[in-house]
Order: structure tokens, then sequence, then C-alpha cells
């Protein structure tokens, strides 16, 4: 019999990340006082570099409004890769009365290296008081542009594998390629083929944008408790969707080929 395991349930973070017709209610759900927490509304995104150059808009998202526009600061963390030169950062801006807004980072193709991926982590610098809710910090994966068709998942799973099903589908909602259930690893492991239903190894995508979809049937993402899974998509250097640990009874990302 499965083990019972413990859901957590972060309505915080769950209430921080809803959609925006449940904002009005966003500060009261995460502190009766009114205290402001800031963050970032996604962890991670990726950037392919053209000649012309490329940007990439992060949104960030506060738990209260305010009379008046807010800035906040930016830090490039020490874990970066690549030179202060590939880059040009912004400021972060909320305008009077909302809760969200965006910070701008724009990439140029001046030193990048042919089939070498950087990455930019950025660091939210908040004021005295005010707290961070979500993600303090941002990754910024990005590249110089190339041409690539030929994908492969990846997948380190927890100890039930047997709940992952995965999909991958185009712009009208057909269903290009699919995998899972797998045999359960004792203590999680890696699974070296994309899909031991159809043996795929490599996945061959034509230029376009889809939806990578992977489920879990119990609910708890690829983590069982003890082993956190994790899973990865990608195209030679160039990830298109990724996630670790307890991501739920779904997660989904849209990703284009060759942009």
């Amino acid at each position: 019999m499965k083990k019972f395991r413990i859901l957590t349930a972060l309505f915080v973070f769950g209430s921080f990340m809803a959609c925006e017709q449940y904002d009005a209610n966003i500060d009261n759900v995460y502190d009766n006082d009114g205290q402001t927490g800031v963050g970032f509304t996604t962890a991670s995104s990726s950037v392919a570099v053209r000649p012309e150059g490329a940007t990439a808009t992060i949104g960030v998202q506060a738990t209260t409004t305010s009379s008046s526009a807010r800035s906040y600061d930016v830090v490039v963390d020490a874990s970066s890769t690549g030179a202060i030169g590939d880059y040009s950062i912004g400021t972060i801006t909320i305008p009077a009365d909302s809760y969200n807004g965006t910070l701008t980072v724009t990439f140029v193709d001046t030193n990048l290296a042919e089939s070498v991926a950087y990455t930019l982590v950025l660091e939210l610098v908040l004021p005295e008081g005010d707290a961070a809710v979500g993600s303090k910090t941002t990754t910024i994966n990005y590249n110089k542009y190339l041409i690539c068709n030929d994908f492969v998942l990846t997948m380190n799973e927890d100890s039930w594998s047997s709940e992952r099903t995965w999909e991958i589908v185009d712009a009208t909602g057909d269903v290009m390629f699919e995998g899972g259930t797998y045999a359960n690893i004792s203590g999680g492991g890696l699974i070296s083929e994309p899909s031991t239903t159809y043996g795929i190894d490599s996945m061959y995508l034509d230029d376009g944008c889809y939806t990578f979809n992977i489920y879990d049937s119990y609910g708890d993402g690829q983590f069982d408790g003890v082993t956190t899974g994790s899973y990865s998509l990608d195209c030679s250097i160039i990830n298109v969707a990724n996630g670790e640990g307890n991501w739920g009874s779904s997660e989904s990302t849209e990703f284009c080929v060759n942009p």
C-alpha cells in the first residue's frame, strides 16, 4: 500500500501567484497588518539572443497597493555567468494603485560564444519593512541564438514515477509526443528514456509553438516526502521547460521552437 504523504498547502504563495481577480484580497491574505510583500512571479526564464539583441520582461507582484508608484532595485548574484556587458538591467516599477510591475533586461550579442549557456541571477533589493513573498530571485538563462529541433526530456524521479505522465501538444491542441507511466524506482533515480510506453529517445519538433504538460496522479508532483525529483526538456543548450519537487497535480509550460 502506498504510504501516506503530507501535502503542505502554501496558501499564501498560491494567493500571491493567483489571477488578477484575486488581487483585491491579496494584502489581507498575506498579512492582516498590511505588511508589503514583493517578489518575482517567475523563478526562471530563457532568452535566445539574436544579432539585433533580445529583451526579457520579468513580472513582479506586491501584496499591497500604494497611492504612488514604487520602484525597486535588483543586484546581480555572484553565481551568474557571462559578462556584465551582455546585459542592461532596468528598474522595477509598480504603478500607483497596482499590485503588478515589471523588470526589463536587455541583452546584446557582443561576446556570446556559440553553444554556450549563460545565466543571469537577479535578487530583489527590498526596503526595510518589506518582505519577500514568492520568489526573491529570478534566473534568466540566455544564449547566442541557434537553430535547434531535437529535444530530449530528462526526468530524475522520486519513488513514485508510476504516477507520472506527460505530453507535448501543438498550438491546435494535437498531441505530438506523450509518455508514462513509469516503473517505480525505490529511492528515486534517472529515467533514461523519455517514454517507456513509446520508446522515444529524442523528439524532433518542427518550428512553431507548443505546450509541455506534466501530470501527477497523486497530486504531489515529484516529491514523495523524502526524495525530490525533477524534469528538464532541452534542445542542445536550450532549456524550454523544467520543474522539481511538489508542483501539484500538473504543470504546464509554453515554448516556441526557433522563434
